[in-house]
């Protein structure tokens, strides 16, 4: 079909192959050949751990890294990092991280998701009464501290741990939080915005000053912006509607809901110019559209349109996002991810031009972008790339099938 970039076949065996190669590329890291294991920050293993499990990697070596955070990480709050890491890692990014290593974790039995001190630190995150999920509330368990807004990223994180954990209530709690802020933005996506936090008592942010619109705003016309808001929120959504339907037994009519907020998103996402597709923060998306797109089809769901846009947004994510980018090692380049749309940093490019990235290749000091060093970046590279698979296999199978 004429909005189609590559054949949904070949697509899919391309990306078999960089699934493969960024998962030879993580092993590949493990100290005393790379960071991994060694590096005093926990981001060099909580995406890594991600991109080993879904490129096949065995499990003894993944456990490896989730001993290693218990070890050296784990602090008796039961909150999760290392003491001389940055702000910026420690703080930001506090319950996050754990997040993304946990649900692997439950995923493969590691012990860690048998500690309740853990368990129980990390459900301090979500707000009581939206659903939501704070990204930092200080370190006293007993002196919880709420911020002023609550964005898509934690709280979709938290929800698919709570799958992952079969804690159903706190995983419908999430659902029901994306669900009203998915209503909340319904004028605005129409308009072609979107914005990316609530207040703990349920109202949109719109009024966003500049300088900040980067972490609260996606709109349709910047090529580089959180793009991954949508995509991370879209993913939740359909995993969610796809375990309540299935292993819980909830009724369709009572989650459909929730796969129909997903379908707003995707429809917001399919209008996104082409060069959206080329700024790395657009993975999620991948995650996102490829869950949707296997959801609708194993399940025979949506209509031919709704479909196409899924396959779209899987497709572009596939090509432009991941294997365009992906260096002959397996690996993609670092990152320096802006905090602020006004930094010098917002001007480097993460397209490899005759194999190269012009990036630098360590962090960059007094500026307000935090690094994400290759492995964090292949992890999660590589984990999306798996999902954008399994939905581009769906779509093989459908068109296999004469559907």
């Amino acid at each position: 079909m004429e909005w189609r970039i590559s054949d949904p076949s070949h697509l899919l065996g391309a990306l078999r192959i960089g699934i493969a190669q960024g998962g030879h590329f993580l092993v590949a890291r493990i100290a005393p050949n790379g960071p991994i294991l060694e590096e005093p920050n926990l981001s060099y293993i909580h995406k890594t751990t991600w991109g080993m499990y879904e490129a096949g990697v065995d499990h003894d070596t993944i456990a490896r890294l989730l001993d290693w955070a218990c070890d050296h990480a784990l602090q008796g709050n039961g909150d999760f990092y290392l003491p001389g890491e940055a702000v910026e890692y420690k703080d930001l990014q506090r319950v996050y991280r754990p997040l993304t290593f946990g649900k692997v974790a439950a995923w493969i039995g590691h012990p860690l998701v048998r500690d309740q001190k853990v368990i129980d630190r990390i459900c301090q995150y979500q707000h009581d009464g939206s659903g939501g999920v704070f990204h930092y509330i200080g370190d006293d368990p007993g002196d919880v501290q709420e911020q002023v807004a609550i964005g898509t990223l934690n709280t979709t994180f938290f929800g698919h741990f709570m799958i992952a954990l079969d804690m159903r209530d706190r995983a419908a709690a999430v659902a029901e939080w994306v669900r009203r802020w998915v209503e909340a933005n319904r004028a605005h996506l129409a308009e072609g915005t979107c914005y990316t936090t609530m207040t703990p008592g349920g109202e949109l942010v719109t009024d966003v000053a500049d300088g900040v619109r980067i972490g609260q705003v996606v709109d349709r016309h910047s090529a580089k912006q959180e793009f991954w808001q949508v995509g991370t929120t879209m993913a939740f959504l359909a995993a969610y509607y796809e375990t309540a339907c299935g292993q819980w037994n909830c009724s369709e009519a009572d989650v459909r809901p929730y796969l129909d907020a997903a379908l707003e998103l995707l429809a917001f996402e399919d209008a996104m110019p082409l060069d959206t597709y080329l700024w790395p923060c657009k993975c999620k998306v991948a995650w996102g559209a490829g869950e949707v797109l296997r959801v609708l089809i194993e399940r025979g769901l949506g209509t031919d349109e709704q479909v196409e846009q899924a396959y779209r947004a899987t497709e572009r994510t596939a090509i432009f996002t991941f294997l365009d980018n992906q260096h002959p090692d397996g690996s993609w380049s670092c990152m320096h991810y802006p905090l602020s749309e006004r930094i010098p940093e917002m001007a480097v490019s993460y397209k490899p031009l005759k194999g190269i990235v012009h990036a630098p290749p360590r962090p960059i000091t007094d500026t307000e972008a935090i690094f994400l060093p290759a492995e964090e970046v292949a992890g999660e590279f590589t984990a999306e790339m798996a999902y954008a698979a399994r939905g581009v296999a769906a779509m093989v199978g459908r068109e296999a099938a004469g559907v």
